[in-house]
């Protein structure tokens, strides 16, 4: 199947667009605590168990992208991602003795599906790209497929909302209807995977060696280190905590399509930083630090600000960091690596940041549950603030000693 009127980054946005329609966002707690009655508690140990498989399964998937077939590892992540939602929604047909480890096995496939994506798509949108001679573009790209993800993810969460409010299974109907239409986006990609043609003849252990061998790289490049541990750590956090929010959006008086509607306008706000963000990857690295220590302290200010909707407005400042830092680590990655290791590296990344969310993620729930989510959030803005002040000594560290 080819699709040859629409090149390949239009097809990275179609497929953004589809992948990121993901309607049970904000309905899986909702739907776990409230309609199954589960816990908070229970619901935080499901995303550990999610987080869990994403992470033993994040660099085998990009090792296997390399290695042996890119597209087939996506499209096999992509049948995997359209069973999950189903088993979700079918456990509210069951006790409870019965229902917990149907949940177990949807979150771990959830986890797994997101695994042979994570990384892999990107090398393969990134190799057409540059295939097409647009490789110079990829940092505005980028910054575009923030936008559009944003976009999408916050219809997505406002849709999933008002459909919740209809009838619980529309959302997890919907969301798998989506991802089978971005499966026949990627089957009508003509990947060519010439590194996995020229290492055809050599031996298999020689290139998992090879491939592998990035990451021994990685830590001898300092700048590009540093910053692939800084933009992990800082993702992990913002996941962990935007991961509970929900629920206490819903407990301080928004509807399921309110709360929707709120990380939409997140989404929408830090999409529209993105689209921008590229150009930041030209200034003074101080310039870069003062502009994310400035919103994350404008962050604490709004979050004691007195009233709900000007929490909204604090925690929304700390949702669009990532969005200030993807387009330009995410452009200096992809220019660094090589295609033996492109898929590798980037599912080494999500991997880092799976295991810290994991870590993180029952501890935000302990916290929220022993103090509240404003203690928390701030929190989450302190741990930030003290992350990027860190990075930047040792970034200035590592840059006098390659100028000595």
């Amino acid at each position: 199947m080819s699709l040859p009127l629409i090149d390949g980054t239009n097809k990275y946005y179609y497929y953004t667009v589809l992948t990121q329609l993901r309607f049970t966002k904000i309905v899986n707690i909702l739907f776990i605590v409230q309609s199954l009655g589960l816990g908070l508690v229970k619901f935080a140990l499901l995303q550990s168990i999610f987080l869990f498989s994403q992470l033993i399964f994040e660099l085998p998937s990009g090792v296997l992208g390399d290695l042996l077939n890119k597209k087939i590892v996506v499209l096999a992540g992509l049948i995997i991602l359209t069973t999950s939602p189903m088993l979700i929604y079918f456990t509210y047909y069951m006790p409870e003795f019965e229902s917990f480890p149907i949940l177990i096995l949807a979150f771990t496939l959830e986890g797994i599906g997101n695994a042979l994506l994570s990384g892999t798509d990107d090398a393969i949108f990134f190799e057409t790209i540059r295939d097409e001679h647009q490789e110079k573009r990829y940092g505005k790209i980028r910054g575009n497929i923030q936008l559009i993800s944003a976009i999408a993810m916050g219809i997505a969460t406002l849709t999933g909302g008002i459909l919740y409010s209809v009838d619980q299974f529309y959302p997890f109907l919907f969301q798998s209807l989506m991802l089978l239409l971005a499966l026949m986006i990627i089957a009508s990609i003509n990947n060519k995977d010439k590194v996995r043609e020229a290492n055809r003849d050599t031996n298999l252990m020689q290139n998992l060696r090879d491939t592998l061998g990035v990451f021994k790289l990685l830590t001898k490049s300092s700048n590009i280190f540093f910053l692939f541990v800084y933009s992990s750590i800082i993702a992990a956090v913002v996941n962990a905590f935007f991961g509970l929010l929900p629920e206490y959006i819903s407990k301080i008086g928004f509807t399921s399509a309110q709360n929707g509607g709120i990380f939409m306008l997140f989404s929408l706000i830090g999409g529209l930083i993105a689209t921008q963000a590229y150009r930041l990857s030209g200034v003074k690295l101080n310039r870069l630090i003062f502009t994310i220590l400035l919103v994350l302290f404008l962050s604490l200010i709004f979050q004691y600000g007195g009233n709900k909707y000007v929490f909204l407005i604090g925690i929304g400042l700390i949702y669009i960091i990532l969005d200030i830092l993807d387009p330009i680590i995410m452009e200096m990655l992809h220019l660094w690596v090589s295609d033996k290791s492109r898929a590798t590296v980037i599912s080494g990344m999500s991997l880092f940041i799976s295991l810290v969310t994991m870590i993180i993620t029952p501890a935000m729930g302990l916290l929220i549950q022993k103090t509240n989510t404003i203690i928390t959030g701030s929190f989450t803005a302190v741990l930030m603030i003290l992350l990027t002040v860190t990075a930047y000594i040792l970034l200035n560290k590592s840059r006098k000693k390659q100028k000595g």
